[in-house]
């Protein structure tokens, strides 16, 4: 409880600069406007400029917002990009194999579904998460894309620092076997959830690059097993693979 109280006074102060938008901002009004007292004010303000999230104009002066949300707004403006090239490539996929398609990217060790392009599928056999929703990495197709890109220590270090457990009883829950099953998504360029983290749904993905050749994103099938069989989602793997390829040259990436 005390530590909610104290992050809810973090946000108090923080929200002050959505009122007062780009203005400079002396402790005495941040404690008015936040309605706290002027100690705590300064103690929390220390910290948030120690760690770069709010800045002072000059030795004990004003504060204004720091470095730290230029960094969360360029992450937001790439996001939206990606989206923004991804959208046409997706509709004319969805249109192509008749499945719902859906654009993905990370957040540290968790997979953020972004948007999704519907089909006349979606209801009532709809399996596809909302927006937002989050999945692991190692137990889903969308995640596989990306822990391809990861290095053999990176990908040691993310299987010791998640939370690893079995699903469904298709699960990779032993390292060795994932580190085989990533070499064989590296070399096909697409991934597959075979009923890896719900039962009686099956997923594939492809992953999407910028012009730095970094894994940014993925583009996704999802769907009920009794629909994506095995033998659809082979045929679908050259169109999935080629809307991932030119998302990624829309953003940049040559293929070498």
């Amino acid at each position: 409880m005390a530590q909610m109280k104290s992050l809810n006074k973090v946000l108090d102060i923080l929200e002050v600069f959505l009122d007062i938008g780009d203005s400079e901002i002396r402790l005495s009004e941040l404690a008015q406007f936040s309605h706290l007292n002027k100690a705590t004010v300064y103690h929390i303000t220390s910290v948030l400029v120690s760690r770069g999230y709010l800045s002072q104009v000059g030795r004990r002066g004003k504060y204004v917002l720091g470095p730290k949300f230029l960094n969360f707004s360029a992450i937001i403006k790439r996001k939206d990009r990606i989206k923004n090239v991804a959208m046409p490539h997706m509709i004319r996929l969805n249109q192509l194999v008749g499945e719902p398609v859906s654009l993905s990217t990370w957040d540290g060790d968790k997979a953020i579904f972004v948007d999704e392009v519907h089909s006349k599928y979606s209801f009532p056999l709809r399996v596809v998460p909302d927006p937002g929703a989050i999945i692991p990495l190692y137990c889903t197709a969308v995640g596989k894309v990306y822990l391809v890109g990861k290095t053999e220590r990176e990908l040691e270090e993310y299987f010791r620092g998640a939370s690893i457990k079995a699903h469904t009883p298709n699960t990779i829950t032993d390292l060795d076997q994932l580190k085989s099953h990533l070499a064989l998504v590296a070399k096909d360029g697409v991934a597959y959830d075979e009923e890896e983290l719900y039962l009686g749904v099956r997923t594939m993905a492809a992953g999407i690059r910028d012009a730095g050749e970094k894994i940014v994103a993925s583009i996704s099938i999802m769907g009920p097993t009794v629909r994506l069989t095995r033998e659809k989602m082979r045929k679908m793997a050259p169109d999935v693979k080629h809307c991932a390829m030119a998302i990624s040259q829309d953003l940049g990436y040559t293929d070498k």
